[in-house]
C-alpha cells in the first residue's frame, strides 16, 4: 500500500512536538512532600508478609498487597474526605470494603464525630429489618491511631427516635439537649469520635434503605477550603492509616492460626468494648479445611431473637465475596429443620443442602455469626466431617438444591446486592 506525504499533517507533528519539549523544559519536577508522601507506603506490604500463617503462599501474599489498596482507599476517605466539622456518612464497609468481618446484611456508613459538637441526623427510614445508629470512641476507627475505643450507645431508628407517618425523622445528638429543641434527642458522650450507621435487612429482595443526612449546628454552614498545610498533615497520615489498618487485621490472622481462637470450633464473645453492637453478641471461630472436608455447624435459635446471621470471612478478615457466593446466611434465608435448630455446612464444594455456606475455595478464614437481643447466647456446636458424609449428619428430610437451584439462587443474590444503596 501506497501513502501519499502529507505536509500540512507533518507541519503540525511538529510544532505539536516542538511544543510539548518545551512545556517539558519549562515544567519543575515534583516537590520533595510528594516523595515523602509515597515512600512511607513502599513498606507497608512486604512489612506482614512473615506474619501470614504461609508467607510462601503467593496468592496470600498477593491478597495481603490488594487489603493494603484497599486499606489505602479508606484512608482517602476518612483523612482527606471527612471532617467533624462538616460531616457526611460514607460508605466504610461493603463489597469493595469488607474488612474487619463485615455483615453482608448491612449497609454501613460513618460519619467523624467531635464529642462538643452538636449534631442534627434527618432523613427516612426505607424499610430495612433494623436501622442502628453506633456513637463509637477512640482513634483507631477515625484516624488509624491508638486503638478501638469502646462502644459509647447504640441507637435504634424504631425505639429511640419517632418516625413520622411519611417516614421522615430528625434527632439532635449532642452532650446536653439545646435550649428550646422540643424534639428527638440523644446524648452524645464527649468521647465521641465517630458514628457508624448499620441498615440491617434480612431480605435483601424486598427490603429498601433509607436516606439519611448528618449535619453540624454549632459550626458554619460554609466549608472553607483546606489551606496547603491542613492537606499535607492529613496527606502524611494515610501512610499511618494504611500501615495500622493492615496490621491489626494481619494480626486478627495470627491470633486466629496461632493463638487462642478456636480452629473448627466457634467461641461466643462480646465485642462492645471494641466497636461492636452493645446488644450483641458475636459467634466467632475458624476454619481449615481441606477440600474434601467440611463443618456441620448445629445450633438451637434462641425464642425471642430478634436477630441472628452466619458468614465466612478469608485470612484477614474480609468477608468472602456475598455478591456471587453463599457465603453467608440469616434469620430469613437460612432453613431451619423439623425441631427448629439450624444445621448449616461449611465447605468448598457444594454439598447439595439449602444451608450451604461456601469457603470460595480458601483453605483458611473465619466463621463468624451474631446473636441480637436474643434469650440467650447459645454456643453453636460445631463438628469437622467428610463431604462425602454430610448428609449422614442432617436430618433424613434434608431438600437437595441442584446446581440448577443453586445457579439460580446466586442469580437472585446479585441482583438483591447491587439494589440496596451501597455508594
Amino acid at each position: 500500500m501506497k501513502y501519499k506525504f502529507n505536509a500540512a499533517l507533518a507541519s503540525a507533528l511538529l510544532a505539536l512536538s516542538l511544543t510539548t519539549s518545551a512545556l517539558a523544559e519549562d515544567t519543575p519536577s515534583a516537590l520533595p512532600e510528594w516523595s515523602s508522601y509515597m515512600q512511607d507506603l513502599v513498606p507497608v506490604g512486604e512489612r506482614y508478609v512473615g506474619k501470614l500463617k504461609d508467607p510462601a503462599d503467593p496468592v496470600l501474599r498477593q491478597e495481603l498487597y490488594m487489603f493494603s489498596y484497599q486499606m489505602l482507599a479508606q484512608g482517602y476517605f476518612n483523612l482527606l474526605y471527612q471532617d467533624a466539622k462538616h460531616p457526611d456518612f460514607w460508605p466504610m464497609f461493603n463489597q469493595a470494603f469488607p474488612v474487619g468481618f463485615a455483615n453482608p446484611d448491612d449497609s454501613y456508613y460513618q460519619a467523624l464525630l467531635d464529642g462538643d459538637g452538636v449534631y442534627k441526623i434527618s432523613g427516612y427510614r426505607g424499610t430495612t429489618y433494623m436501622v442502628d445508629f453506633q456513637v463509637g470512641s477512640g482513634d483507631f476507627t477515625p484516624r488509624g491511631e491508638g486503638r478501638m475505643g469502646p462502644t459509647q450507645a447504640n441507637y435504634d431508628l424504631d425505639r429511640d427516635v419517632r418516625v413520622r407517618k411519611d417516614g421522615s425523622f430528625e434527632v439532635i445528638l449532642s452532650q446536653e439537649r439545646p435550649k428550646g429543641w422540643k424534639g428527638d434527642w440523644w446524648k452524645l458522650s464527649k468521647d465521641a469520635t465517630f458514628m457508624w450507621v448499620r441498615q440491617i435487612a434480612y431480605d435483601w429482595v424486598k427490603e429498601v434503605d433509607g436516606r439519611f443526612a448528618i449535619e453540624r449546628l454549632d459550626t458554619p454552614a460554609v466549608k472553607p477550603r483546606d489551606t496547603a498545610e491542613e492537606i499535607a498533615v492529613k496527606m502524611k497520615r494515610i501512610p499511618v492509616w494504611t500501615d495500622a489498618w493492615t496490621k491489626t487485621m494481619v494480626g486478627w490472622n495470627q491470633r486466629v492460626f496461632k493463638d487462642k481462637t478456636p480452629v473448627n470450633d466457634v467461641a461466643v464473645v462480646d465485642f462492645s468494648d471494641s466497636g461492636g453492637i452493645s446488644t450483641q453478641r458475636y459467634i466467632m471461630g475458624a476454619f481449615d479445611l481441606q477440600a474434601d472436608e467440611a463443618l456441620i455447624i448445629e445450633t438451637e435459635i434462641p425464642k425471642p431473637c430478634r436477630y441472628w446471621m452466619f458468614q465466612l470471612t478469608d485470612e484477614l478478615t474480609n468477608t468472602i465475596d456475598w455478591t456471587n457466593r453463599q457465603s453467608t446466611l440469616n434469620g430469613h434465608s437460612a432453613k431451619l429443620d423439623k425441631d427448629g435448630k439450624f444445621r448449616g455446612v461449611v465447605s468448598a464444594k457444594d454439598p447439595g443442602v439449602p444451608n450451604w455456606l461456601d469457603v470460595a475455595d480458601y483453605q483458611r478464614g473465619l466463621v463468624v455469626g451474631r446473636w441480637k437481643e436474643c434469650a440467650s447466647y447459645p454456643k453453636p456446636s460445631v463438628q469437622k466431617v467428610k463431604v462425602a458424609d454430610v448428609r449422614k449428619y442432617l436430618p433424613a428430610d434434608t431438600p437437595v438444591v441442584t446446581p440448577e437451584a443453586r445457579d439460580a439462587r446466586i442469580r437472585v443474590l446479585r441482583k438483591a446486592v447491587q439494589l440496596r444503596r451501597r455508594w
